[in-house]
């Protein structure tokens, strides 16, 4: 009987299968693209502690952050401040005059002619103000906020926003086709109630000033009670900006935006204050690359004798804590005594207000389509102009730049999951790829 033996082939043929398969498999994993590396935003500033604060609210916090008293509200000073801000939505380079008579909103050329038109009349008043022309992504509340912020980093502001003489302010915003303007007008309560008194007599043995109201009534020197702290510094507390990049004039005019400003003013004049030293440490680290401006150093001659600034010449990173020390040797005038002290306090840098990315250059950064971000990069690495960039949309992913910042841009893609946009600062070849997840 013949036999057949299907028994070898078949057994080979299944080793050949397996063989097979086992390369198709060692194949398909060799061809496999490796998963791309995501990198996820950082948390931006939690703005609800600050929420529920209007402007003069906001400043009043930053102001007892300083252990200075808040200002009291003044409708007048509120009038004069809301005129001038909507006079600045036309003419923002008149700053702190109006040369426009025929513009609606004109009130007086000078500070003094719009707060006596208002009804204020002590001549004391101090003006603050901050313009800009950009989208407003976070509500008229936070934008507000956001230019006291830069006020606050603008050493000359910031020395008269945190003035101890001054009590009550008013404060005007005003916004028009993406153009905005924030006024403050800051006064004195005691001088405004003076002036009001409207006396014209002067009782010759009592000293007496005849020139602080608009009325020309006196105000006699011993009526003026003044008892500010020792000093004043900045910042403090925990929402320090890290940059400063602008105000006029400029206290560096050789440098587009440096960090944020160290400061301490001197609030009694009786004595002569001499600057030791001025030091700002990270940790235990000093930053060291600085420039310190005094009243003989101070390029526009603005600071007083009691007035002191450290300008880090870097920007501060964000979410940071620093220390500052100051010290100095004060003399009193009168009895010529000499003390050595020390002035040291810490604050911490606040958050960006979106979430952020800070980038090096090369990475993938995973996004949510619509949704707002900063990406900042090293400005050492994109220098002089990190807000100005180049990108290309693949997929169905559309970029939209909303703000040019020193140190990058505030953006959003949108787009289906699996598009994406590669963006490059203009002067540097490192690109980073945004992934809509």
């Amino acid at each position: 009987m013949a036999q057949t033996h299907t028994g070898g082939w078949l057994k080979a043929l299944l080793v050949w299968l397996a063989l097979i398969a086992l390369l198709l498999f060692a194949a398909t994993r060799l061809l496999k693209p490796e998963p791309v590396e995501l990198v996820y935003p950082r948390p931006g500033q939690d703005p609800a502690p600050y929420a529920g604060l209007d402007a003069l609210g906001y400043l009043n916090h930053l102001r007892r952050e300083a252990g200075l008293t808040p200002f009291a509200h003044s409708s007048l000073l509120a009038r004069a401040a809301a005129d001038h801000a909507r006079y600045l939505n036309d003419y923002p380079a008149d700053m702190h005059d109006e040369n426009h008579p025929g513009n609606p909103h004109f009130r007086g050329k000078e500070l003094d002619q719009r707060t006596k038109r208002a009804g204020y009349l002590y001549l004391g008043v101090q003006e603050n103000l901050s313009t800009g022309e950009h989208e407003n992504l976070t509500g008229a509340r936070r934008l507000q906020q956001q230019y006291l912020d830069g006020l606050m980093t603008a050493i000359y502001h910031r020395f008269s926003l945190l003035d101890p003489a001054a009590d009550e302010a008013g404060i005007g915003f005003s916004s028009r086709r993406n153009r905005h303007a924030l006024v403050v007008n800051q006064g004195n309560r005691t001088g405004e109630r003076l002036c009001r008194k409207a006396r014209t007599h002067v009782q010759e043995e009592r000293p007496y000033y005849d020139d602080w109201c608009a009325n020309n009534a006196v105000i006699y020197s011993d009526e003026i009670d003044y008892n500010p702290p020792e000093y004043t510094v900045y910042p403090v507390g925990h929402l320090a900006h890290p940059v400063f990049s602008n105000e006029t004039p400029n206290p560096l005019p050789d440098r587009e935006y440096s960090g944020n400003p160290v400061s301490i003013s001197f609030n009694n004049r009786d004595v002569l204050i001499e600057m030791q030293s001025f030091r700002l440490f990270q940790g235990k680290r000093e930053i060291t690359n600085t420039r310190i401006l005094t009243a003989a150093t101070d390029p526009n001659k603005h600071l007083t004798e009691q007035q002191f600034a450290l300008f880090p010449l870097d920007p501060l990173d964000y979410d940071t804590e620093y220390r500052a020390v100051f010290r100095y040797r004060e003399t009193d005038w009168e009895t010529a005594k000499t003390q050595d002290k020390t002035a040291q306090w810490s604050f911490h840098t606040r958050k960006p207000d979106y979430p952020y990315f800070k980038l090096k250059g090369g990475e993938n950064l995973a996004v949510e389509s619509g949704k707002t971000y900063y990406l900042r990069w090293n400005p050492a690495d994109c220098a002089p102009d990190c807000g100005t960039v180049q990108y290309t949309e693949y997929g169905d992913a559309a970029l939209a730049v909303h703000l040019s910042e020193y140190d990058g841009i505030v953006l959003a893609v949108t787009g289906s999951r699996g598009s994406g946009v590669r963006v490059r600062p203009k002067n540097s070849e490192r690109e980073t790829a945004l992934l809509v997840q």
